[in-house]
């Protein structure tokens, strides 16, 4: 148990923390001990040496890349069909004004005429 509190009292003060998540070091027994620090050194390697997260967060890159395209795809798509989007233009039929000819002012008049024009 000496050993492992001459190498607890080694570490630097953010390594003595990673290690007190586990349980205080000093606390437990050697072989506990032991087993906590192998583990965190066989993390640190595979984080250092990139084998465990450098492959996913690239293939995490490249699907946010991936999403980010289709998201800009769906942009370009909505704005050419908002681009082709027209509006319907009204006219009245009898005066030409912009309603419909069942609104119009004229409509009243144009029908007593048509009336008159028919009998």
């Amino acid at each position: 148990m000496k050993e492992v509190i001459l190498f607890y009292n080694g570490l630097n003060v953010l390594t003595r923390q990673i290690l007190k998540s586990k349980g205080a070091i000093p606390n437990k027994t050697s072989a506990y001990a032991k087993i906590v620090i192998q583990e965190m050194t066989e993390y640190s390697q595979k984080w250092h040496n990139g084998t465990s997260s450098k492959s996913r967060s690239t293939e995490t890159s490249d699907k946010l890349a991936t999403l980010q395209d289709q998201l800009n795809n769906f942009k370009r798509e909505i704005k050419k069909v908002n681009e082709k989007v027209y509006v319907a233009q009204v006219r009245c039929e009898l005066c030409k004004g912009p309603h419909y000819p069942k609104d119009c002012q004229l409509k009243e008049e144009w029908n007593a005429l048509e009336e008159a024009y028919y009998t």
